[in-house]
């Protein structure tokens, strides 16, 4: 009940800081626009590392300016601050060329074109997280990564780009494959569905 009065209070004042649902810390599910929010500042762009445990819970979050423009060598690569990252689970451009901005584009500039403009052009926020509590030297840690875009505003309002998704559903990567043909990222299966049916 005092939870209850408490969340009531602070939205009523406008705050978005709750500590439950998407407003809370989760290995696994999509961050809020509210829960990205708390690391924006004004006239920077944030990166957020967060590593979460077997468990799930959050083992340890660094948050530092983005000071050079990202680079995304492939469709599941991805570099922050000199530092490469790769989607977790996921296989970049199960075909060579696609259809992307009603023409065929080769696979890699397709997803360069669009997740370059996502992050250096559109987005403030940047999350990235790991299930990967220490990483190995010369090997990318594995990542799902979210960024907040928008401005904010009635014309413009914030919105969470998901990057692994985005690449699933533009046929941009595929979903990995256990050795018993099982997901590895069921979580995007609908995804890849339903962006399937673009591709035809």
């Amino acid at each position: 009940m005092k939870q209850t009065a408490l969340c009531t209070v602070l939205l009523l004042q406008g705050t978005v800081a709750c500590a439950a649902g998407a407003d809370a810390p989760s290995a696994f599910s999509q961050p809020s626009e509210h829960y990205l929010l708390q690391f924006a500042k004004p006239g920077e762009k944030v990166f957020v590392y967060e590593r979460y445990d077997a468990k799930g819970a959050l083992f340890q979050r660094d948050a530092a300016p983005i000071i050079a423009r990202v680079k995304v060598p492939t469709a599941t690569e991805r570099v922050f601050n000199g530092v490469t990252y790769r989607l977790r689970g996921l296989a970049a451009c199960p075909k060579p060329k696609i259809s992307y901005k009603t023409q065929q584009w080769d696979c890699t500039k397709a997803a360069q074109d669009y997740e370059e403009a996502i992050y250096n052009d559109r987005a403030s926020v940047v999350l990235c997280k790991t299930l990967v509590l220490q990483s190995k030297k010369g090997e990318p840690d594995a990542v799902s990564c979210f960024s907040l875009v928008g401005a904010g505003n009635a014309n413009d309002p914030y919105n969470v780009a998901y990057d692994d998704d985005e690449m699933v559903f533009f046929d941009m990567a595929a979903i990995g494959r256990n050795k018993d043909g099982k997901s590895l990222r069921p979580d995007l299966e609908h995804s890849a569905d339903l962006g399937g049916q673009f591709q035809e």
